[in-house]
């Protein structure tokens, strides 16, 4: 975890220009975890009964309470009350509220963003995974992002990529474009500060992408279509909160 990310058990107040970003862990101790099921839908437990693997399913628990816990928090709410839709595409957003967010998961960490400035997207992924990265961003990335990715030191490729990657599915969830069918070409970034550079051929205008790094073995990166006075990093500490439950409707 680097430095600049403050553990917490609940979140401060949020400025309307700002967006909070939070870490947290998928593998909660199962006393922290069971209290809570209760505060999930119908929809999600089901969505959950659905994973054929264990691991799975209790990383989609773990996301689901800590995201509830935390947006019950800035809507001041019990977590049980937290109301959202699902878009077309999957883009989740809150009934009745004045708060965007956005959820990312891997196996093993999670990333919230939530904001009152604009729409948000966030995303997470494990950087230690064998992949062919040189493979996959001539598929995906731009002639010129390519190029200069396969141009740098073997040693830094792999990490430039991820940030490259995680911008780009960051930037994707903002705008609540499908992630499936999307090849990512429309969007082309420097890659030496993943700085949005050109979205379809064009000029990026009013776009704020930031790479993050929760943690050594993670790259995230957080988006929103007009830029936040602050980003504020966050490392949410369950055993601290999930200790009491009804301290979300504070």
């Amino acid at each position: 975890m680097t430095s600049d990310w403050v553990v917490v058990p609940r979140p401060p107040g949020l400025q309307a220009n700002a967006v909070h970003v939070w870490s947290f862990p998928l593998r909660l101790p199962a006393e922290s975890l069971e209290p809570w099921l209760t505060m999930l839908s119908p929809v999600e437990h089901q969505r959950a009964a659905a994973f054929a693997f264990d691991a799975l399913r209790e990383s989609y628990l773990a996301a689901h309470v800590t995201m509830r816990f935390l947006l019950s928090c800035y809507l001041a709410c019990d977590p049980a009350s937290v109301a959202y839709r699902i878009g077309e595409h999957g883009k989740p957003a809150l009934v009745g509220a004045d708060l965007h967010f956005n959820l990312s998961h891997t196996d093993d960490e999670g990333l919230l963003a939530v904001t009152r400035l604009a729409e948000v997207g966030v995303d997470i992924e494990r950087i230690d995974r064998e992949l062919d990265v040189g493979a996959i961003a001539r598929r995906f990335f731009s002639a010129r992002e390519s190029a200069d990715l396969a141009g740098r030191p073997a040693a830094e490729r792999r990490s430039v990529f991820f940030d490259l990657w995680t911008c780009k599915e960051a930037w994707l969830k903002a705008r609540g474009l499908p992630l499936s069918n999307a090849r990512l070409i429309g969007t082309e970034f420097d890659c030496g500060t993943a700085r949005l550079m050109r979205v379809d051929g064009d000029a990026a205008s009013g776009w704020f992408v930031q790479s993050l790094r929760p943690s050594g073995n993670h790259a995230g990166a957080v988006a929103l279509e007009r830029t936040p006075t602050a980003v504020a990093r966050f490392r949410f500490d369950p055993r601290a909160a999930l200790r009491e439950p009804s301290g979300g409707t504070r």
